[in-house]
């Protein structure tokens, strides 16, 4: 049974692009996803790529993104995560820059 299950799973496959690896195919334009690598990686330079900064880096990429494609947008951002999460169509990226993980999305 347990080898059944192994044979269903799909591989996941990333692409970099702008520093990022980028879970592929994103849920998300590419002005958008281009926006959310570069902001999250402005976001890394100013808070020095500190795990314990987490909460500022998100907050900073929740406020582009929200002032930039109207609110609601959610920021999950570390090394260690799991999550559930339901998304606006065309909202969703999942991204790793070095060992830090990005979930951005948008929910109403």
């Amino acid at each position: 049974m347990a080898q059944n299950q192994e044979e269903n799973k799909v591989a996941e496959e990333y692409k970099t692009l702008w520093g990022a690896r980028i879970l592929w195919p994103p849920d998300m334009p590419d002005d958008m996803l281009e926006a959310a690598v570069k902001v999250s990686l402005n976001a890394l330079e100013e808070h020095g790529r500190q795990e314990s900064e987490g909460t500022k880096i998100s907050q900073k990429i929740k406020q582009h993104f929200d002032e930039n494609y109207s609110p609601h947008w959610h920021v999950t951002m570390g090394k260690n995560f799991g999550c559930h999460a339901v998304h606006e169509k065309q909202r969703f990226v999942y991204f790793y820059v070095d060992a830090f993980a990005f979930m951005i999305y948008k929910a109403q």
